[in-house]
């Protein structure tokens, strides 16, 4: 369904499930070093959240703080971080790699967090877990992550 016809209360209950979606993939991962389990948890998480009331309370408290288009803007963003981390815990990627997917979900997740704060003055009450939970709070920027150098001849 395209966005144009999903309300903002729709739109910002679909961003409060994939980061829900994204940080119970994370937790998975972190545990069990297990990208089928994680994926799975992923998928699951995101289907309950979507229309759960926990969601639907949360989408409440960000559409009366924030418009409509920067609600559409701040999920459009965090969407491709997390339809990213779900692609990488599908296709056949190494450990390392997965860490380094999970890392940079995490950064872009908390990004987008950090937009939520700067908009509003903080982060709103009902998004706060998923602030702890991605521990954005720990660190103004997370670390890049760059290619291993070549050891110089």
């Amino acid at each position: 369904m395209p966005f144009d016809s999903l309300s903002a209360l729709e739109i910002a209950k679909i961003l409060f499930a994939g980061i829900s979606a994204a940080a119970a993939a994370i937790g998975v991962w972190r545990r069990r070093r297990d990208k089928k389990d994680a994926a799975a948890t992923f998928d699951e998480t995101f289907a309950a959240e979507r229309d759960s009331l926990r969601a639907r309370r949360a989408a409440e408290e960000l559409v009366e703080l924030i418009p409509r288009d920067v609600i559409d803007l701040l999920e459009s963003r965090a969407d491709l971080c997390w339809t990213g981390y779900r692609a990488v815990l599908e296709g056949n990627y190494l450990p390392d790699e997965i860490d380094r997917a999970t890392d940079a979900v995490r950064g872009c997740v908390c990004h987008e967090l950090r937009r939520i704060r700067t908009l509003t003055g903080k982060i709103p009450n009902r998004w706060r877990d998923q602030w702890e939970r991605f521990k954005c709070h720990s660190d103004r920027r997370m670390p890049r992550v760059s290619a291993p150098r070549k050891p110089a001849l």
